[in-house]
């Protein structure tokens, strides 16, 4: 039987060292509990005063405190209940300080649920589906993949760029990457790289007008539409004007980023899901780095919620490729079936006919000996 702490009655606690702030205690949380060590009362600890004045817990950071956790993995295909989750999440918390952050500062039932939906959605099994769901966690394929060259007109045709495949090997079938799956359709996409491309040549006017105004006008650069969003990366790049403390390639990369959100624009070019992610995130940084704060209110909030989309739709990406693959390995095995259905009944049919033959032989043969011994001298 237990009770809350409230009602308990002031006896002699507990002081074992687990009971002051180990989180080993099984039992819910808030009330005494007898200690099988010195079988004194104990309590277990309630959740964290601050753990609902928290931020929402990051599934990142829950994605990289239990990535590689054996205990998780050997449940994470068998649907598991909340409270073998849990007991996966004790089990890490002694080894690990991220886990026992987590707990301590969000409690263990956020925790909890978030693993769930990592879980859920095939995060922890499938390194495609991290991918997916936290690109940043995967350097070496941001590294191979660079923005410059992603959109570099001169390898992507104008419908857009080929993704890799992921081979199932349950089935034997291609499925394209998840990323892939949930690219952004041409109508948002170059409605979306439009409105960048126009919000970031107004804000590089304004720019302009602070910092360079006898400049524009010795140009001839009277308003934003005057001028393309390429020209202005190239002025930037060959008068430095931009560059701050932070290194020279840095700056190029940025900048580069920036540009392809023209090219992407005008030449109709594929974006995938993790590609708008980062063009929006180099178009804030960007206008950031211009000091035009009016800008920067209207691309960070954009940003915001097209990421939430991303994330939902990434989300969905993966569930639609969990469920396809298994549906396909159904079908396979279904046709596995078949097939040996098949070889049986062929197997059924050449058997029987053999018989048949043999028995069609043996009566030819009787019907041969019968008709030599009518006719002996024949």
């Amino acid at each position: 039987m237990t009770m809350t702490l409230s009602d308990a009655p002031a006896t002699d606690k507990c002081q074992c060292t687990r009971a002051k702030g180990d989180y080993e205690i099984e039992g819910e949380l808030g009330t005494t509990v007898i200690c099988p060590d010195c079988h004194l009362e104990e309590a277990t600890f309630r959740e964290p005063d601050n753990a609902e004045q928290a931020d929402f817990i990051s599934e990142r950071d829950v994605y990289i405190a239990f990535k590689g956790s054996l205990s998780l993995m050997k449940i994470a295909e068998k649907h598991p209940s909340d409270q073998l989750i849990k007991k996966a999440v004790r089990k890490r918390e002694k080894s690990q300080e991220a886990v026992r952050d987590l707990t301590r500062n969000y409690g263990i039932s956020s925790v909890v649920d978030t693993i769930r939906i990592l879980l859920d959605d095939n995060v922890f099994t499938c390194t495609d589906a991290a991918r997916c769901r936290f690109p940043d966690l995967f350097p070496e394929e941001q590294e191979s993949q660079a923005l410059d060259s992603e959109y570099n007109p001169s390898k992507e045709t104008a419908d857009g760029f080929e993704g890799s495949g992921l081979q199932n090997s349950q089935h034997g079938q291609t499925l394209q990457d998840c990323r892939l799956l949930a690219s952004l359709p041409i109508r948002p996409r170059q409605r979306l790289m439009s409105q960048l491309q126009l919000i970031l040549e107004h804000a590089c006017f304004a720019f302009g007008q602070r910092t360079m105004q006898k400049d524009l006008d010795d140009w001839g650069w009277t308003c934003a539409e005057a001028v393309p969003l390429q020209r202005w990366i190239d002025l930037f790049k060959q008068n430095r004007v931009l560059e701050t403390e932070n290194s020279i390639e840095k700056l190029s990369t940025l900048l580069s980023s920036v540009a392809s959100i023209q090219d992407i624009a005008i030449q109709r070019l594929r974006v995938d899901l993790v590609g708008v992610n980062k063009l929006l995130s180099s178009a804030e940084e960007f206008v950031e780095l211009l000091g035009t704060p009016m800008y920067q209110s209207a691309i960070t909030p954009l940003q915001q919620q097209i990421k939430r989309g991303i994330l939902t739709a990434n989300r969905s990406a993966v569930s639609i490729q969990k469920v396809t693959d298994r549906k396909l390995a159904e079908i396979e095995a279904e046709r596995e079936k078949l097939k040996r259905q098949e070889e049986e009944i062929e197997w059924y049919q050449n058997e029987n006919l053999s018989k048949i033959q043999d028995s069609l032989e043996r009566d030819i043969f009787a019907a041969m000996a019968q008709a030599k011994d009518t006719l002996p001298d024949i």
